[in-house]
């Protein structure tokens, strides 16, 4: 009997995977599909990266926080009355209840439901019922369990990882591209939120986001708003940012002819996107959730305090017009890379690393073999 494959040899029926777009076949379906595949991701990817978690109006004063998931795990941020930021596992250290549900304000700590012991918004153990007779029990041994913190122009994002890398040498450049942009982006707040469950690997969404070949095909509308080049591309090794123009006579948003519409991919699974019209920013979060599911946040971000008279015509562009039509794509990609009638294609690749082709998409494979292989 042959033995199996190896999931994560990036071989298939068709061919390997090349450093060189030109000669490269896609990524066999298996990277889509498997569940080893899944695993080693969370592993190797979501437990070692940066991740974006929300926003800093969400945490004005001292003691407000917000819980969320990251690679499946739960998190807590808070400011403290320091005003500094922190993230924590959002887990006691007595007995491994969840701590906090939601967003709100702490006023005097955080306190487990389960058997009351509290917290500072520091993370340290204050006070644990019962403990006083408790032979060598050191309450400093029992802080929460803290996570790295970086914050981007008013984005928040955390790393699980003990040695996570240095978030400004990884993302150097990153936050010069948005104020460059958006000026006053860390005095924005979430105008819409949305959430969605989508049947897809969480990778064809950032593939799908990595590519603009699609558009004129699938997003009649938007293909309306934005012209088909490029203007400037910025390439990192963990991020790339694109400068594009706008087209006019797209109703509702009155756009004059070039107004500036900017694009972000964020390593691994951030993607945004500043449409033209007036300031705001579109931050997508594709979370795994499984080998076949990820759960899709979406944040619109505009200025706090006069919310911009078009950014209800910017979300319907967005929310029940190009987004719905991704989510649809992928989906259905899904579908197709799971059936035994497809396994490899080839990426149409383009030496200006344009957005309206496949360069980014072999870019974001690339990284993603990268961060499986063995260490």
């Amino acid at each position: 009997r042959m033995p199996e494959p190896d999931p994560f040899f990036p071989t298939g029926e068709r061919g390997g995977f090349s450093r060189d777009p030109y000669r490269s076949y896609t990524l066999p379906s298996r990277f889509y599909t498997d569940p080893s595949v899944h695993a080693r991701e969370l592993e190797r990817i979501f437990h070692r990266s940066w991740c974006y978690v929300g926003h800093e109006s969400e945490l004005a004063d001292a003691g407000d926080f917000f819980v969320e998931r990251v690679a499946q795990q739960p998190v807590v941020v808070v400011r403290g009355e320091d005003g500094e930021v922190r993230a924590f596992f959002n887990v006691c250290q007595h007995r491994g209840h969840e701590l906090l549900q939601g967003s709100g304000s702490l006023r005097t700590g955080i306190t487990c439901p389960y058997h009351g012991w509290t917290y500072g918004l520091d993370g340290s153990l204050r006070s644990a019922r019962l403990t006083d007779r408790l032979r060598d029990f050191d309450r400093s041994c029992f802080s929460l369990r803290r996570l790295a913190v970086a914050r981007c122009a008013g984005l928040i994002l955390v790393n699980l990882d003990d040695t996570a890398s240095d978030f400004d040498a990884d993302m150097a450049g990153l936050e010069a591209t948005i104020l460059d942009h958006l000026p006053r982006m860390p005095e924005f707040a979430a105008a819409y939120r949305f959430d969605f469950d989508i049947a897809a690997n969480w990778k064809l969404v950032v593939d799908n986001f990595s590519e603009g070949y699609h558009i004129p095909v699938a997003h009649r509308k938007l293909a309306q708003v934005l012209d088909t080049g490029v203007d400037e591309a910025l390439i990192r090794p963990r991020f790339a940012h694109f400068k594009s123009s706008s087209r006019s006579g797209y109703e509702g948003l009155e756009l004059e002819p070039g107004a500036p519409y900017r694009s972000w991919t964020i390593w691994p699974n951030l993607c945004m996107l500043s449409q033209p019209g007036c300031e705001n920013l579109i931050v997508l979060r594709m979370a795994p959730n499984g080998t076949g599911r990820c759960r899709e946040r979406v944040d619109i971000l505009a200025p706090k305090a006069e919310r911009p008279a078009n950014l209800a015509e910017i979300k319907t562009l967005f929310a029940e017009h190009f987004n719905r039509e991704d989510i649809a794509i992928v989906e259905s990609v899904q579908r197709g890379v799971s059936s035994l009638g497809y396994d490899q294609g080839r990426y149409v690749a383009d030496e200006g690393e344009e957005w309206y082709s496949e360069s980014g998409l072999h870019r974001f494979h690339a990284q993603v073999l990268d961060a499986l292989a063995d260490d």
